[in-house]
């Protein structure tokens, strides 16, 4: 099939450029003017046709439009010219390869294709999700004796000051409805000491200081 014109696939239906049917009909009448006369036939925007703004290598850009295949059937045929006889027929064969069987089916595969990608995608974004949520759930479930948090976050506290907080970490954890687990040192000074989370361990050290 020889290309007459143009014709974009990208959308849900195949499309025309306006401004470019009206040329290749070879209507004298100026775009401006012709196309709003032939929507008066009855066209309706958003149904048969978009209107946008074309870009121009100056001034102020035009008005254009995509018109669908219908339409420009209709418009070829409005125009009663050889030209607009030879452009319908056209569109016709566009119509009749679009909806053909081969057609339809690679559409559908390509749809499916669409869909079985985006899905992948969701699965990826919510295992990725999952990820964080189980990161962060180990945190939480995470439980540091007072000598551990000095340790680990550089305080430099004293004994006594180990001691003190310790007092105070677990009235606040009582309090605050936080879960006060007791673990064996190993240290002959301490048979066992509190645990507290780490969430809690964050909540208390705001009110500390």
């Amino acid at each position: 099939m020889n290309e007459l014109i143009s014709i974009n696939y990208d959308n849900e239906h195949p499309t025309v450029n306006g401004r470019d049917l009206h040329r290749k009909l070879k209507v004298a009448t100026p775009y401006k003017d012709w196309f709003p006369r032939m929507c008066e036939y009855g066209f309706t925007e958003g149904k048969d046709f978009y209107s946008f703004l074309s870009k121009s290598s100056g001034g102020r850009p035009s008005l254009d439009h995509i018109i669908t295949i219908p339409m420009a059937k209709e418009l070829c045929m409005l125009q009663r010219s050889e030209m607009g006889k030879k452009f319908r027929q056209y569109f016709i064969s566009i119509e009749e390869a679009w909806n053909s069987p081969d057609k339809i089916m690679e559409r559908a595969l390509t749809i499916a294709h669409k869909r079985a990608v985006e899905a992948e995608r969701r699965i990826f974004a919510l295992s990725a999700e999952n990820e964080e949520l189980a990161i962060a759930l180990n945190t939480s479930l995470e439980y540091w004796t007072v000598m551990k948090y000095n340790s680990e976050m550089g305080k430099k506290w004293t004994m006594r000051q180990c001691q003190s907080i310790g007092r105070r970490m677990s009235a606040f954890c009582r309090t605050n409805g936080y879960e006060i687990k007791s673990c064996l040192t190993g240290d002959d000074r301490f048979s066992c000491v509190n645990s507290y989370p780490l969430t809690a361990w964050d909540s208390f050290m705001e009110v500390l200081f």
